[in-house]
């Protein structure tokens, strides 16, 4: 109920809400206490609460390890236990999104099979193709570029330029809503291994920034507040445990009101995961991420790709070497394996 009226609250404020990956429980906004004299709403060291290195041997603890056991006992004594989607990484995400409660992670786990199977998630991800993403990325640019300095990959939204009007010419409302379920696929399934094949070590996560630099209003209708509450639902419960750190910069005015709504109703460890800023957030990137790994536009080194195209050392390694990075349909596609 309280992720509901999360969603209910952001459409009421005309929020302007992430649309591709996951982020957690409802995370597009941030928490803490506001500095006065700086635009930041959260404080986060990357290497808190070993945010990416709490699943591995030597950090998870024996009862976590215990209770990840349990876990798989009880759903596979009640026939829950998804093919291909039932390693280790994948029940120990959805126990820590319920803070390691069993019958709140099955009831979870449950709705996110549920989901799948009426959505034929596998065979989407097998068959599906979006002929119109290279216009789309015109009017909604989103795409990866490069790793941080813990070798995750970036992932940059530029909602200050998207034109959501623009979008629902391009593609359908069912179509986009395939494409994000296709692009959590092809997250999962092919850049995590890469990624973590090429950095020497497993990684769950990745970092998010996104700029609100230009952002206006006018384009968030009814219709498209709807298509964002969807999306919400599937980033918040079926992919959880996907965040390192979240960067919203460039904010405006107006964004200062939505987190006051939003800001009592996060829990704790997403809102340490979140920090905000106005102008004044390239001290904060460059403390994270290489500056020659940082657009240009953020006061990086690294020009901004054409076409908004993905770049990063994981396209030369397998699986994404021998696999189309882009939904093109009907291409051989690796299964879901463990980073």
């Amino acid at each position: 109920h309280r992720h509901k009226r999360i969603a209910q609250l952001c459409c009421h404020c005309r929020r302007v809400k992430l649309m591709t990956l996951n982020w957690d429980s409802a995370i597009l906004f941030g928490g803490g206490k506001r500095n006065e004299e700086k635009d930041v709403v959260s404080q986060f060291t990357p290497e808190d609460d070993n945010v990416d290195k709490w699943f591995l041997p030597g950090i998870l603890t024996d009862e976590q390890k215990q209770l990840g056991k349990q876990f798989r006992e009880h759903l596979q004594s009640k026939g829950l236990l998804i093919e291909n989607y039932c390693d280790e990484l994948v029940l120990l995400r959805f126990l820590k999104a319920r803070q390691w409660n069993i019958p709140l992670a099955t009831s979870m786990y449950k709705a996110m099979g549920q989901w799948r199977k009426e959505h034929q998630v596998d065979e989407l991800y097998r068959t599906f193709d979006f002929p119109e993403l290279k216009d789309l990325l015109l009017v909604y640019p989103h795409f990866y570029h490069k790793t941080d300095k813990n070798g995750r990959p970036v992932y940059i939204e530029m909602l200050g330029k998207t034109d959501c009007a623009q979008m629902l010419n391009i593609t359908t409302v069912d179509k986009f809503y395939k494409y994000h379920i296709w692009s959590w696929e092809r997250f999962e399934r092919q850049l995590l291994p890469a990624v973590s094949k090429w950095n020497g070590t497993p990684l769950l996560t990745c970092v998010v920034i996104i700029d609100l630099k230009g952002l206006s209003m006018k384009n968030f209708t009814i219709t498209t507040q709807k298509v964002l509450s969807k999306i919400f639902k599937v980033d918040q419960d079926f992919y959880p445990e996907h965040l390192a750190v979240m960067y919203i910069i460039n904010t405006p005015l107006i964004f200062k009101t939505i987190w006051n709504v939003i800001s009592p109703l996060l829990e704790e460890r997403t809102r340490k995961k979140i920090q905000v800023y106005g102008a004044d957030y390239e001290p904060a990137l460059k403390e994270i991420i290489p500056v020659e790994n940082l657009l240009t536009i953020f006061g990086g080194k690294s020009e901004v790709p054409d076409h908004y195209a993905t770049v990063g050392p994981w396209m030369d390694v397998e699986p994404c070497k021998s696999c189309t990075f882009y939904p093109e349909g009907n291409v051989d596609k690796p299964k879901l394996q463990q980073p």
